[in-house]
This record gives structure tokens, C-alpha cells and sequence, in this order.
């Protein structure tokens, strides 16, 4: 009997069991995979034609197999983050679309030489297998191989598909086809019918989703593929208990505990404040590093940018210090820093411009760090803390550029954007609702792709307003033009929402990361707020070598309240009622001048939104011991 060697990196949970199947006779009834059928049916992986019948025989094309897949995996849908030219032949205007992107991008399927996908095209065994085993590594499952001499027609399997079969085979997900003198085939380029399909998948969940009772086990893990079992319990504290040095606790083949190491999403991740799950702080989207705090048998606590919260189990992946492939990681590049992303759910690393390189940096070296401003060397160390100036910088604040530098810079970098000709309406929006016109139109192009996604070309939507991951076109508002839009996302949602201490979703009035700022609660996306101001940096540079005057990029300096409920004032005294508050810690303010009170005062930019128009702002800062510490100022990296 051969050793069943596993690992599962990840927790996950079992797919919901929705509207069961009707018991009347069809045509499954009495199938060979009736049982497999029914219960994809049964949980909505499957569905039916228009006239009832469920056609066990037909045959499977490669974008109902995916489609297959990612409904069984529980794969986030995101179809406005698609790019809609990955494929030659797959275009958001088909109804595979989705289905297609999202299991690309989580490393699930991809294409053929000449960057075709032939969604049409029936599904042979081999491409099935393919997929599948793309869609287990997916979900952290990893398997040992057993050698395929045994079919008659190995030779026949292409190389691409060899370690795919062999491990689908050992884990008994896919079996070859007997013959009458008892020899086996793969069949390699034989169709498969639906009815076989649901049995490959019905056993592939089975693999991953093992039923609840199992015990629970430690196992030492070895990079290289090898672990052995060294015990099983009854309980999960038995198991912890049990663990020493690097090895896991398995539940069933799910790790759910290690002792060092990083925790990933595996899809939609929600962090709430405390242990029974039920007060949200924000939320991630899928392959978001997380530092690990404490594991339980109900809860991972996790940190988050510097966010600390608790998250459920079944939406992360963990992974012991010594399995780790690889992680995100910061470089200076050309005096800029660019963003290093690997997302460990799919192996993939993408990248981006975050501003200016801190001056502890040095070109070409490895920095890690979790929230984008505290820096860590490869060894451990601490290189040093430097904040970029647009990530952190007020947003109700005024540029200097005008509208035709705004046009000027889009024109330079896109020259076919339809955002060429807006720059009069963020700088409209600037003067009427307080918005930062060179935030709003880097917040735009970063969320429109510079004004050509499909949101924004169908409907005038810059701003993603109102769409949602489930259905992003259909549900998101639509605008008579770019202008109408552009003013009542900052008037109506932006300004009230996100500038507004009021407001659930105020966090500061920046972009942040998911501690501080917009990004709190506007993107999954734990980087949005970054990508932002890698936007605004970048137009900054150019704008400003174009014109050869100063660059906005660190004008000013900042500063972060370091506690709750702090008092502008329109004087450096406490006399007087105050004409705001700033309720939140790490809430930044520019700095016009520093003014000696009693203590040090700061003149900050007045907080001029919702129809307030004031004409100076002060808030003390520091040095007065009656008075405490309110301020600190942030170190920028120029």
C-alpha cells in the first residue's frame, strides 16, 4: 500500500452546500457518474441546459472546464482587473471571460504558443489533467508522482503533461482506461464527457476538503518535497503540544499550525478586531502577505500593513520559514523605489513604482517591509523608516500644475487616453470640493487603466463607483460624460466618505495602506493607496523637469497625529472653540509653518471640504508638558 505524502499549504473551507438537486428522474438518473453529477449540481459547480437535461455523455470544452474549476475552487471573480487582451480570443463580451481571467490569474490555466486559448475547443485528458493539477497547487496541495509506465501509451502523453498525470494518478484523481487483456491506457487526447468531469473534480475536492473527523497529525516538512508523519492526535492542542522545531499540524491535509513562518490569503480576506469574528477592522484580496502574530484552532491572528487583526482560518495559507519560495520585496531602481509583489498563490511577481528611494537605501539590494514604510534588510536588520510624500500627504490639499500639465501628462504617457482634455475637470473638482486634482487623476487612471477599461469606456466611470467583484459592469453607476463623473465621485463620494471624520470609512484623509488613509476601506487591494501615489510621483517628476521648477514630491513636511481627538484652532492658543477635529491616530497634516506657542504649534492646510472655508488652521504639536505629545513629523523620503 503506498504512503499517501501530502501537503496541503493552506487552510480551507468546504464549499457551501446550496439549493439541493430535485430527486425526480432524468437524465443522470442510473449514469455512471450520476453521484458525482449531482453533487457538483448540488453545489452549483454544474448547472443544467435550458430544458432540463443535465447530458452526462456531451462532450467539455476548455471554458466550461474552467469555469468548472474556478466555481469549485471558490475562486474570486474580478473581472474589472482583467485586462481584456490577455488572450487573442477571449474578450469581456463572452461569457467565459471572467471565468478564463480569473483562473489565469490565479495560475490555474493558460494559453498556447501565438497567445490563443481556444475556449471552444473540446478538452482533451491531458489539458485536463493540466488543469487540474495547476488548480491543486492553487489551493496549496502538493503531491508525490507515480511513474506513468504502466500506460501502454505514456509515450504519446506531451511533456507538459507528464508531471500532471503522474501526480493526478497517485492521488487517484484521474485513472487510465483498462482493456480487455487487463493492459491500461492513458489516452492522453480522448475527450471527456461531463459526467467524467464531475467525477475528476468531485475527487479532486475530495482531496482537499477531507471530511472533518480526521485526526489531526504532525509532520516535519523538507523543501524538497519529502515529510514524514510523526504522530497523530485526537485534539488540536494535543497536536500543537506534540509539534517541535519547524514541523506543522496537519488536520486532515490542511496545515493549521506552525510555529514561525508567513501567512498568505488564499481568496477575500475580511480582519476583524477580535476573536469571534464578528467586527471587521478591513479586508485583503487573495496572495497578500501577512505577518503572523498567534494561531488558534478558530483563528489566525495576523498583521496586516500595521494593522493587527483576526482572520478565519480557511482564508489563509501558512507557510513555515523554510518552505518560503520567495516574498515581496522593495529595490531602488534608477533613485526610484519599485515595489516588488509576489502573490505565493499563483508563483507570480509583478511590480510597480512607489516614489522616491529612501537615502538608507542602496541600489540593487533586497528591502522588505509589510507597510511601505519601515524597511528591513535581508538579514533581519532595520535599514530605516522613510514615508513617500504622495502616499501620505492630505488629499484636500491644492497642486500647483495646472489643467493643461494634467492633459500634458496623460498625453505624454498615453497618448490615445480619452483622459486627454480632463484636466479642466479635476481641477474644477479640486476648486469646488477640495479633492487634490493630481490624486484624483492619478486615482483615476489607476482605477480606469487611463480611461480605457470597459467601465470607463461604457459607462464614463473613472472611478469604479458602485461596481462590486460579483457583477462590476452591470452594477457600476453610469455618467452623461467624463466631467459629470469626475465631479460627483468627489462630491458625492470621495469628499463625504473617505475626507469626512464622520463618516465609517474615514481613516485620515490619504491614501494610506490598510492601517491608514482611503485604502482602509476603498480596495481590497492592500497596495491600492501605493499605486496611487506611484502614479502621482511619476507625473510629479515629469511635470516638474518639463517645466524645471521644484517638484511637490516632499514641498512640505507632514505630520501624523499620535493620538485621538486633536483640536485645529484658527490660532497657535487654546482660546476659543475649535474649528475641527482630528478624531483618529495617524491622520497626517501638512506643515505651512512651525509657530512658537506654548510648545510647538504647527500652521497646517486648512481641511476645506463639505463647505467649510477656512482661512488658517493651527494644532500644537509638542513641548508643553501640560499639553502632552499630539504630532510627530514623518520622515520623507526625497
Amino acid at each position: 500500500m503506498k504512503k499517501a505524502m501530502i501537503l496541503f499549504v493552506g487552510l480551507m473551507t468546504l464549499m457551501a452546500v446550496l439549493s439541493p438537486t430535485s430527486l425526480a428522474k432524468d437524465d443522470i438518473t442510473d449514469t455512471p457518474f450520476e453521484e458525482e453529477m449531482r453533487t457538483l449540481i448540488d453545489k452549483n459547480i454544474m448547472a443544467g441546459y435550458t430544458d432540463g437535461t443535465y447530458r452526462p455523455k456531451n462532450s467539455v470544452t476548455r471554458a466550461e472546464f474552467t469555469a468548472f474549476l474556478v466555481r469549485a475552487l471558490d475562486v474570486e471573480l474580478k473581472e474589472d482587473e482583467y485586462p481584456d487582451k490577455q488572450f487573442n480570443d477571449v474578450t469581456s463580451n463572452q461569457w467565459h471571460h471572467t471565468y478564463v481571467m480569473s483562473a489565469y490569474n490565479q495560475g490555474i490555466v493558460d494559453g498556447y504558443p501565438g497567445g490563443d486559448f481556444k475556449p471552444n475547443n473540446v478538452i482533451s485528458r491531458q489539458d485536463m489533467a493540466l488543469m487540474m493539477m495547476n488548480a491543486a497547487e492553487s489551493e496549496g496541495l502538493v503531491s508525490e508522482r507515480l511513474p506513468i509506465d504502466e500506460f501502454k501509451d505514456s509515450d504519446q502523453i506531451n511533456h507538459y503533461a507528464v508531471e500532471a498525470v503522474e501526480r493526478l494518478t497517485y492521488l487517484e484523481i484521474i485513472n487510465g482506461k483498462k482493456h480487455k487483456d487487463n493492459s491500461l491506457s492513458f489516452a492522453p487526447n480522448d475527450k471527456t464527457s461531463r459526467g467524467e468531469t464531475a467525477a475528476v473534480i468531485s475527487r479532486l475536492l475530495d482531496q482537499l476538503y477531507p471530511p472533518e473527523n480526521l485526526n489531526y497529525s504532525v509532520i516535519s516538512l523538507d523543501p524538497d518535497g519529502d515529510h514524514v508523519r510523526k504522530g497523530e492526535y485526537e485534539t488540536y492542542d494535543q497536536a500543537v503540544n506534540r509539534a517541535a522545531g519547524s514541523q506543522v499540524v496537519l488536520e486532515g491535509n490542511n496545515v493549521v499550525w506552525i510555529k514561525e513562518g508567513m501567512a498568505a490569503s488564499n481568496k477575500f480576506a475580511t480582519l476583524y478586531d477580535n476573536q469571534n469574528l464578528t467586527s471587521d477592522i478591513t479586508y485583503v484580496t487573495s496572495g497578500v502577505e501577512m505577518e503572523i502574530i498567534e494561531i488558534s484552532e478558530d483563528w489566525v491572528k495576523v498583521k496586516v500593513a500595521d494593522t493587527a487583526g483576526y482572520v478565519d482560518p480557511s482564508v489563509v495559507n501558512l507557510t513555515p520559514t523554510h518552505m518560503i519560495k520567495d516574498r515581496s520585496h522593495y529595490k531602488v531602481e534608477n533613485g526610484s523605489l519599485v515595489h516588488y509583489l509576489y502573490n505565493s498563490i499563483n508563483d507570480t511577481t509583478t511590480e510597480y513604482t512607489y516614489g522616491a528611494a529612501p537615502n538608507f537605501m542602496e541600489t540593487g539590494k533586497k528591502y522588505y517591509s509589510l507597510n511601505g514604510n519601515t524597511f528591513y534588510k535581508t538579514n533581519g536588520d532595520k535599514a530605516g523608516e522613510a514615508y513617500q510624500y504622495f502616499n501620505r500627504m492630505p488629499l484636500y490639499t491644492e497642486t500647483n500644475y495646472t489643467a493643461e500639465q494634467l492633459d500634458e501628462y496623460v498625453k505624454s504617457e498615453k497618448p490615445n487616453s480619452p483622459l486627454v482634455g480632463t484636466g479642466e475637470s479635476f481641477k474644477k473638482a479640486e476648486k469646488e470640493y477640495g479633492t487634490n486634482a493630481l490624486y484624483l487623476l492619478a486615482h483615476a487612471i489607476h482605477e480606469s487603466n487611463w480611461g480605457q477599461s470597459e467601465i470607463a469606456e461604457g459607462k464614463n466611470n473613472l472611478f469604479g463607483i458602485g461596481a462590486v467583484d460579483s457583477n462590476p459592469y452591470e452594477n457600476a453607476k453610469e455618467y452623461t460624460d467624463f466631467e459629470s463623473g469626475i465631479l460627483e465621485a468627489a462630491s458625492d463620494f470621495i469628499v463625504p466618505g473617505y475626507f469626512n471624520e464622520e463618516d465609517y470609512r474615514f481613516n485620515g484623509a490619504q491614501l494610506g495602506n490598510k492601517s491608514t488613509g482611503m485604502n482602509v476601506k476603498y480596495a481590497s487591494d492592500a497596495y491600492w493607496g501605493q499605486k496611487i501615489a506611484g502614479h502621482m510621483y511619476r507625473a510629479d517628476q515629469y511635470l516638474s523637469n518639463k517645466s524645471d521648477s521644484s517638484p511637490e514630491n516632499g514641498q512640505n513636511d507632514l505630520a501624523q497625529t499620535v493620538t485621538t481627538n486633536i483640536n485645529v484652532r484658527n490660532e497657535a492658543s487654546t482660546d476659543g472653540d475649535p474649528l475641527y477635529q482630528l478624531p483618529k491616530a495617524n491622520e497626517t497634516v501638512e506643515i505651512i509653518e512651525e509657530v512658537d506657542a506654548r510648545g510647538t504649534w504647527y500652521e497646517i492646510t486648512p481641511k476645506n471640504i463639505l463647505e467649510n472655508d477656512y482661512e488658517k488652521a493651527f494644532v500644537y504639536s509638542d513641548g508643553y508638558s501640560s499639553y502632552g505629545t499630539s504630532l510627530e513629523k514623518l520622515p520623507i523620503a526625497e
